[in-house]
């Protein structure tokens, strides 16, 4: 469990006060609680940046039905890292659940023997029909790690929800703005599997 101090703008938003905060807010995973001495506050609403907003919206935008309120309650930069792995974990999720529909999907499965002592990517997002890996991210692709990937799998793809970063080895590919348009993902996928 973690605690952290708060005080109230005139607006009746949230914003971090560590040294004079009259607020605390308790984060215990997904659990939430405020207290002003010995009185809980329940509606909770947390001053947010234009990035943190840009984020939110983003996160919104795949689940609409998310729980944001933990990222929330964390001050400062942890809560900009608490809302990209939220980001990440939603577009997660999302990909996987268009690629189920029309696939048989693993997720997660270890794709080499873990050696002790040697760092090794070994799991990639998704094994699309036990042919083609897909990583999703949300910002930048890894080359190091698509490029392990990439021994095991002729084919994958790097999908990102919006624009990003990304390098990949031969036959691998990257797609951007996935939320605008999955199709494309799908005749990608398609396309390889009679390969």
């Amino acid at each position: 469990m973690r605690a952290f101090k708060y005080n109230k703008t005139e607006e009746g938003l949230l914003i971090p006060d560590e040294k004079n905060g009259k607020i605390v807010v308790y984060v215990d995973n997904w659990l939430v609680k405020a207290f002003e001495g010995n009185k809980e506050i329940t509606d909770l609403q947390f001053y947010v940046d234009n990035e943190e907003r840009i984020l939110i919206n983003r996160i919104k935008e795949i689940n609409p039905s998310v729980n944001i309120l933990p990222a929330l309650a964390y001050p400062n930069k942890e809560r900009k890292i608490r809302l990209n792995q939220l980001l990440g974990k939603v577009f997660e999720d999302y990909v996987y659940s268009i690629l189920s529909r029309k696939y048989s999907v693993e997720r997660n499965k270890e794709i080499y023997s873990t050696i002790k002592g040697v760092s090794l990517h070994n799991k990639p997002d998704f094994i699309v029909e036990n042919k083609i890996a897909i990583e999703a991210k949300v910002r930048e692709s890894n080359l190091e790690q698509v490029t392990q990937y990439a021994k095991k799998f002729k084919y994958g793809a790097i999908v990102f929800p919006y624009s990003g970063k990304c390098r990949v080895p031969k036959n691998w590919i990257c797609l951007f703005y996935l939320m605008k348009d999955y199709n494309r993902l799908y005749k990608w996928i398609d396309l390889h599997l009679l390969d």
